[in-house]
């Protein structure tokens, strides 16, 4: 039971500390409103949620969390450009050494390209890093991302078509730095009926650094920060140096949805998604250790999928809204093994995943008449998550309960 109160009392004191920096900032930032209001927008959420599989593993190890966000955005009097900075700081409530950082700092540009604004040109540019407590420092990143994309109202149909680029560091992993491209191209038709149309086709490339890296040994009493085979207990202990290249990975994805208003304020909608993998093998592995960063843990490259979903979407009234949904997916992976248990260590098939998965959201915001502040949201969210898979590590179901608060300034 003392054990219990020092690290309640340990959590409220961390995040007492941080809700006072966060209060500081929103001083600081009212100041600068009251000289240039127009231009400046902050926007501060604090969501917590209880997570009953925090790292999605067929050992659960629950845990709460909480994340504190703070969105600036300033865009100059008569200008087309948004410059934002994103800041999140994640704290984890019993596994408070796997509390991390993670901001972002970039910008947007939106430009009409005739005078009646029916064709419009977007792109944007950001840098993102990732900030891990030393102990999983494994996890630090730094990316730089970049797209455009051009919109045109062509009459009977709107057309989209944009490419994006990605080019993402991993300081203590070298072998998985990656550089990422991405193209699509996107038509939506909408008909009288109240019903739309949507069919896009996306084209993926992945290259991996392939530079020399170091690979580690693990020495410690086995207490266990983490869990499953590539999961880390304590100090690495240098092993060797040697030279990796992971083959590309690549890949095409096909979408259809059709989306349709049942009334002025309920709207539903239906989707088809089949991702194509191009590459026939690769030596790529996913880790088995959740933490916060579904790339690592499932890189969307490293599998073939079909996966069904839809959304029933409901306006309430008092500025509430409600939404429910889910989707159901089968994956088949390019050449990951499959491991039947905890002491299998050959994996002599290829992993093959079936995943259901279900959300219902709420949120009530409030438009709030005042120079200061502009709007007030509330949300209530449960997330399900049930994944079968030949491969035990990968076995596993996870439920997750939040709620957050978001200011708007």
């Amino acid at each position: 039971m003392k054990v219990q109160l020092m690290q309640l009392n340990q959590f409220l004191s961390r995040a007492n500390l941080f809700l006072n920096l966060i209060q500081r900032i929103a001083i600081l930032l009212l100041s600068l409103l009251a000289f240039t209001y127009a231009q400046f927008q902050s926007t501060i959420d604090i969501s917590s949620w209880y997570d009953n599989n925090l790292y999605r593993s067929p050992e659960k190890v629950d845990d709460i969390v909480t994340d504190f966000d703070l969105q600036l955005d300033y865009q100059p009097e008569k200008s087309n450009v948004n410059f934002y900075f994103n800041g999140n700081y994640l704290l984890y409530n019993e596994n408070n050494t796997r509390s991390f950082y993670m901001n972002a700092l970039g910008f947007n540009y939106t430009k009409a390209m005739d005078d009646d604004e029916l064709h419009t040109f977007y792109m944007g540019i950001d840098w993102t890093f990732r900030v891990n407590n030393e102990e999983y420092n494994y996890y630090d990143f730094n990316q730089v991302y970049a797209y455009s994309n051009l919109s045109f109202n062509l009459d009977w149909f709107f057309l989209r078509s944009g490419l994006n680029y990605r080019y993402r560091n991993y300081a203590n992993i070298p072998d998985l730095n990656n550089n990422q491209f991405y193209g699509f191209v996107q038509i939506n038709k909408p008909f009288e009926t109240k019903t739309t149309f949507i069919i896009e086709a996306n084209l993926g490339y992945k290259a991996f650094a392939g530079e020399n890296f170091t690979s580690y040994t693990t020495s410690g009493d086995g207490s266990g920060q983490g869990h499953g085979r590539m999961s880390t207990t304590s100090t690495y202990t240098t092993a060797a140096t040697t030279a990796n290249e992971i083959p590309s990975l690549s890949q095409a994805v096909l979408l259809a949805r059709v989306a349709q208003s049942l009334h002025t304020k309920i709207g539903v909608y239906a989707q088809y998604r089949k991702q194509i993998s191009l590459t026939d093998e690769t030596s790529y592995v996913n880790s088995d250790d959740y933490y916060q960063d579904e790339e690592l843990f499932d890189d969307p490259f490293s599998y073939e999928s079909d996966t069904y979903s839809s959304q029933f979407t409901w306006m309430l009234p008092w500025q509430m809204k409600l939404q429910i949904g889910g989707a159901i997916t089968s994956k088949n992976y390019v050449s990951e093994a499959a491991y039947e248990s905890i002491e299998d260590t050959t994996g002599s098939s290829i992993r093959v995943d079936d995943q259901n998965s279900y959300y219902v959201n709420f949120t009530k915001t409030f438009y709030l008449k005042k120079n200061w502040i502009h709007m007030l949201q509330f949300n209530l969210n449960y997330n399900y998550i049930r994944n079968e898979s030949n491969s035990y590590w990968y076995d596993y179901e996870n439920a997750v309960i939040s709620s957050s608060i978001q200011w708007t300034f």
